[in-house]
């Protein structure tokens, strides 16, 4: 026979945040369905997710480059002048910025005191003097 649960009992449910499954509390009910859960261990709120159903990774969407590559082909690619980076630093299209955190980057954008800087994990928008 199936337990009825209420709000305050005591679930395992998989945690968005932990991402893993943990124990969790019952925050809401919609019916007989479990609504929204609270996660014990770091206190986020989220709706309730099975434990039992298989998680999947997500896949890397055809034509869509990862970052390490494409900095690759810009650096190889770059024209301008190295720099170390500051915030009141001016920089150009192209130009190499070395950052003392994350290392050699290319500047891909320019806005208005910003440049969006291709870093060989992440693209970062940053400040300058532009």
């Amino acid at each position: 026979m199936l337990e009825r649960l209420s709000p305050g009992d005591p679930i395992v449910s998989y945690c968005t945040k932990c991402k893993q499954s943990m124990d969790h509390a019952v925050v809401t009910m919609e019916g007989a369905a479990i609504g929204k859960v609270r996660c014990r261990t770091c206190g986020g709120n989220h709706k309730y997710s099975d434990p039992s159903k298989a998680r999947t990774t997500r896949t890397r969407k055809k034509g869509v480059v990862p970052a390490a590559v494409l900095w690759q082909a810009c650096l190889a690619q770059a024209r301008g002048k190295e720099h170390l980076y500051t915030v009141s630093g001016r920089y150009r299209v192209g130009d190499i910025v070395l950052h003392d955190k994350f290392g050699k980057g290319v500047v891909r954008k320019l806005s208005p005191n910003r440049c969006t800087v291709l870093f060989e994990d992440k693209e970062r928008l940053m400040a300058s003097a532009n």
